[in-house]
This record gives C-alpha cells, structure tokens and sequence, in this order.
C-alpha cells in the first residue's frame, strides 16, 4: 500500500511540472478563419528591428553633416567701356540752286529766264530742266557791232566732277543771219546760214557765286552768195552771284578769234573781245 501512495505521488508530481498544453495542441481539429474574414490576418511585410536608443548618461550623437565643397572665387569682372558711338556721318549742306546758263551746273528741273548786253552783243534765252541732268531752252543773240543774229536751241549736260569743279557740255544749233551792216565793220555783207556752237564748261562755287570756265568752238556755215565757212574759238570766264534767292546778276570776259574761207563775211583772220553783262531770273 505505501507503494501505491508513492507511485500516485509520482504520478501528481509529474503532471504538475508539465507544460499545459496550448490551444493548437488543445484542439487539434479546429477549423483555420476562412480567408476574408474579419478574423483573417495577413501578415505585412517584415519590418527592421528599431534602432536601439542610445544611454541616457550618454549625449546624443549629432547627426554626420554633409562636407560642403569649396567654392570657387570668381575673378572680378572688368566693367566693360561703352562703346564709343558711331560718329554721325556729316550731310553736306545742300548747295542753294543758282540759275545759270554759263555754268556747268544744271538747272534740276526748274527753269529760269536769262538776258546780257555789252560789247558787243545782246541777247536773252529761256531754259528748263527738262531731268534732273538735262536742260534744253532757247536764246536770240544780237551782236550789234556786226549786225549778225543768232536764234536758236541749246542743251547742257553735267559729265564729272574735278575735285570742286563741275564739268558738263554744252551745245547749240542756231539760224545764222548777217544783215551787212558797215557801221562799225566796212567791209561786212549780208549772209545766212548755220551755226553749230559745241562748248566745254567747267564750274565751282566761289564766295556765294559761281565761278565758270569754258572753251567754245562756234562753226558757222553760210549758203547765200557762195557757200562759205567761219569758226571762232572762244575762252571765257564768268562769274554770277544771287542778288536775292530768285535773281543773280554777273559778268562775262572773253577773248576769241574769228577766221572763216569761201563766202562767208569778215572772214580775214581778227582777234576778238567780249564783256557781257549777265541777269538771270529762276522762274520754277
């Protein structure tokens, strides 16, 4: 019998030190929550265990700073100068127009009336512009010592310039009458016929005038007794300044010599002189 109470002993001892069993173990036949339901747990992702937190004795560890580059110095910039501004090109003033038949400047469009007296013709003539470059205009000259008339055309053109000088032609194609006066040359008779009178002028502009230069070469042809033939070269100077905007007035200086063959009058070789006061009236 006091076997039988130590077994029993035993036997309680080694229950009590056992585990107790857990649930799963329990019931071994219980049914896993239906997936969706309330009671279903899905497992999330693995998380990292948390950082262990520093001793509380101990200071808390700064955070590592980033190393900031060194910067680089930037060179002084050197004010740039402003650039000097272009000089304005100079416009030449325009040159006031100056109406004028012995020079080498054009009329430019506009027309102008003419007139001279002196030794020893007298005459007047009317010229317009007919382009900027080109006139063209009519005259009758009267050389009273002679009694000779001219009438006729007249065109004028610019070439070149030299340097301040302007260079332009000018021509004329007249009628050519000798009334045969003896007033003044006893040996003069009456003729007619064509004259041609090709020029060369040069001019500039000289103390608020105009200053001109010219060579002529008259060439008359005359038809009434016997076919005959005159020809006067000519150099000229003259000089014409505004009297106010519109009229000019100036003189002209010239010296020829006058030869001609066949019929023609007063055709022995003679010098001649000329000085001719000049007017000149710009209409447009």
């Amino acid at each position: 019998m006091l076997a039988s109470l130590a077994a029993l002993q035993l036997l309680v001892l080694a229950q009590a030190a056992a585990p107790a069993p857990s649930d799963a173990t329990a019931r071994p036949f219980a049914q896993a929550p239906a997936p969706g339901s309330d009671s279903a747990v899905t497992p999330g992702p693995e998380q990292p265990p948390p950082a262990p937190l520093p001793p509380a004795d101990s200071p808390t560890a700064a955070p590592p700073t980033t190393a900031t580059p060194p910067t680089t110095a930037t060179p002084p910039t050197t004010a740039t100068p402003p650039a000097a501004a272009a000089p304005a090109t100079a416009v030449a003033p325009r040159r006031p127009r100056l109406p004028s038949l012995l020079g080498a400047e054009p009329l430019g469009g506009a027309s102008a009336a003419f007139g001279w007296a002196g030794w020893s013709s007298l005459g007047v003539a009317y010229a317009i512009g007919v382009t900027s470059e080109d006139d063209l205009g009519a005259f009758y000259d009267l050389d009273w010592a002679k009694s000779e008339s001219r009438l006729g055309a007249l065109y004028r053109r610019p070439l070149t310039q030299a340097g301040s000088w302007d260079v332009a032609v000018r021509a004329g194609l007249a009628w050519y009458v000798d009334f045969g006066g003896t007033y003044v040359y006893s040996k003069n008779h009456s003729d007619h016929g064509l004259e041609l009178e090709p020029a060369l002028v040069l001019s500039t502009r000289a103390g608020g005038g105009l200053l001109a230069l010219s060579a002529e070469g008259p060439m008359t042809i005359t038809t009434k007794h016997r076919n005959g033939f005159l020809f006067t070269p000519t150099a000229a100077v003259s000089y014409e300044a505004p009297l106010y905007s519109q009229l000019t007035v100036g003189a002209r200086f010239g010296v020829g010599y006058r030869a001609g063959a066949g019929g023609a009058p007063l055709r022995e070789g003679t010098g001649e002189l000329q000085f001719l006061v000049l007017v000149g009236y710009q209409l447009l």
